[in-house]
This record gives structure tokens, C-alpha cells and sequence, in this order.
């Protein structure tokens, strides 16, 4: 399987199996696969969207 293939199934599960996707199988990869600054940096960005994102939600952002 390609990784687009992959990529693509991924895209057209339901935002459950997506949520367990990232919950289940990104750890279990992770520690062969993300060992460069590269990818650490990425990842933190992604949490750190996923954090400011889910302040402003809270706080209606500032309104």
C-alpha cells in the first residue's frame, strides 16, 4: 500500500476512527519514526494550534 493510498483511506474514515488513529497507531510509530528536530518541531506546532484553538473556543475568543 502507497502512501497516498493510505493517506487517502485515512481522509475517509469518520472523525472517530481518525481520533483513534492518532490516539492508537501514531505512538506506536512514533518512536521509529519521528527522531530529527524536524518532526518534533512539527508535531509541536500541531499542539500548540490545537491548544490555542481550544483557549479561543473556551474564552469565545475574548468576546
Amino acid at each position: 500500500m502507497t502512501f497516498d493510498r493510505i493517506k487517502e483511506a485515512v481522509l475517509e474514515m469518520s472523525p472517530e476512527d481518525q481520533k483513534r488513529v492518532i490516539l492508537e497507531l501514531v505512538p506506536e510509530i512514533w518512536p521509529q519514526v519521528c527522531v530529527d528536530d524536524s518532526c518534533l518541531d512539527r508535531m509541536r506546532e500541531l499542539v500548540d494550534e490545537a491548544v490555542v484553538r481550544e483557549y479561543r473556543e473556551q474564552h469565545f475568543n475574548n468576546v
